[in-house]
């Protein structure tokens, strides 16, 4: 944490920023992590990757008479699939396997569907157009098809693609994840690539029998994460597959990645991004103002709420947060608004654990902060379904940070998260 020499706050909104002057008499800091070694290019982060893979290289893993499959991420991950997969593809061709035999899909998981400029715009223009790409939709579930179950019991049903595939190359990310412990690896495959049945089965273990959030479910955690293992799991059940990580700064440029045995890799990856991006927190604030990051990571309040629940972390009982996120898309699921409907918490704990559906978890770890915490929330959200959901509306940072002036005592303790999405704050007494 470094204390801030001046009191103008400029934090990303959506594609631009939102700017306010912060009150002299709050004591204020920034969370931030360490710098990322700066001197590479891009391209040269890259190479230097795929020239230290976990286990065999990508040619090594390629068979040259069979077809290729490519998982790649959604608009809802910034990736940077279109800085890496070229170089992946060079490596793909020169291996032997042709264009006309190489498929890239979409591990949309149960997100909205993309345009086709969408699309275009996360891998290119010049691959978009001379290869076979498609968008997987967890909601046709006549288009998967059934391939065992996890040990755990889930039913696994995977994009017909990947069940048919003779090889598959997983590319994504890794960042934190606020119940599934970290992003990527195995979620490239489920959720990624399953039936919205699947998901739903695998979600609703967020929620414990008593109807509450598992402490197992939190950011960092796999051991004893009954999510992510029961993920980890249904990976068995996947055709052959190879694994490249890009790993991104707090600038959204590929400083770092891992690749090859998805196992190791991500093992690797994971254990890099949490030495990057936890960041320990002496005592916690009065006050936490967070931006999501801007766009993508503010893409829709599904995505946003990680960088909400990230800031409740640095935050007192009792504490105020302000959270700006654009929100362009909407809440990013039709229903999840429905669980609001419930005023007394014994009808929601009800049907939390009679009739989950897809982020039911979400609206209950929603709920949990809104108890805990003052949040005014920057958005395009209807006033209504932000208020529904148990925070104060602010039409601008600035609008928010006054809403707080007269309410947050002289010599406050605020904490400024710049990139919450990716930022993980985490008290010293309760750092494992």
């Amino acid at each position: 944490m470094d204390r801030a020499a001046d009191t103008i706050l400029e934090l990303r909104y959506g594609s631009g920023v939102q700017r306010t002057a912060l009150p002299s008499d709050w004591h204020h800091h920034r969370l931030r992590t360490a710098p990322s070694p700066a001197g590479r290019s891009e391209d040269e982060v890259i190479e230097a990757i795929l020239a230290a893979p976990f286990g065999p290289s990508l040619t090594a893993f390629l068979n040259p008479d069979l077809p290729l499959l490519i998982l790649v991420s959604d608009k809802t991950r910034r990736c940077q699939t279109g800085v890496f997969l070229p170089h992946l593809l060079a490596i793909v061709h020169a291996a032997g396997i042709p264009r006309e035999r190489v498929s890239i899909l979409f591990a949309s998981g149960t997100h909205p569907a993309q345009s086709e400029a969408e699309k275009r715009a996360i891998i290119g223009d010049d691959i978009y157009d001379h290869y076979l790409v498609r968008e997987h939709d967890a909601r046709d579930e006549e288009a998967c098809i059934a391939v065992g179950s996890t040990r755990f019991g889930t039913p696994v049903l995977i994009n017909r693609m990947v069940a048919d595939a003779a090889q598959v190359l997983a590319t994504g990310t890794i960042v934190h994840h606020y119940f599934a412990g970290f992003g990527g690896g195995a979620k490239l495959f489920v959720p990624g690539v399953a039936a919205h049945s699947t998901a739903v089965a695998n979600h609703r273990r967020t929620i414990t029998a008593e109807g509450r959030f598992h402490p197992g479910c939190t950011d960092g955690a796999v051991e004893g994460n009954p999510v992510i293992e029961d993920i980890m799991d249904a990976r068995r059940l996947m055709p052959p597959h190879w694994y490249f990580a890009a790993l991104l700064d707090d600038h959204g440029r590929i400083a770092d990645g891992v690749c090859g045995d998805m196992d190791a890799a991500h093992r690797e990856g994971c254990r890099r991004v949490d030495a990057r991006f936890r960041c320990t927190v002496e005592n916690a604030a009065d006050v936490t103002i967070v931006s999501a990051g801007g766009y993508p990571k503010d893409i829709n309040f599904i995505q946003a709420h990680k960088a909400l629940h990230h800031a409740s972390y640095a935050t007192r009982e009792g504490g105020g947060i302000i959270c700006l996120a654009e929100c362009r898309d909407g809440i990013g699921n039709d229903r999840f608004m429905e669980w609001f409907a419930h005023k007394d918490e014994s009808s929601f704990r009800e049907a939390l654990l009679h009739h989950y559906a897809m982020n039911a978890h979400t609206a209950l770890a929603m709920r949990e902060k809104a108890r805990r915490h003052r949040i005014i929330f920057v958005s395009n959200l209807p006033a209504a379904d932000v208020l529904a959901m148990g925070m104060e509306v602010a039409p601008s940072l600035e609008a928010a940070v006054d809403m707080l002036r007269n309410t947050t005592g002289q010599g406050s303790d605020v904490a400024v998260l710049e990139n919450g999405s990716l930022t993980v704050p985490m008290l010293r007494e309760n750092r494992a």
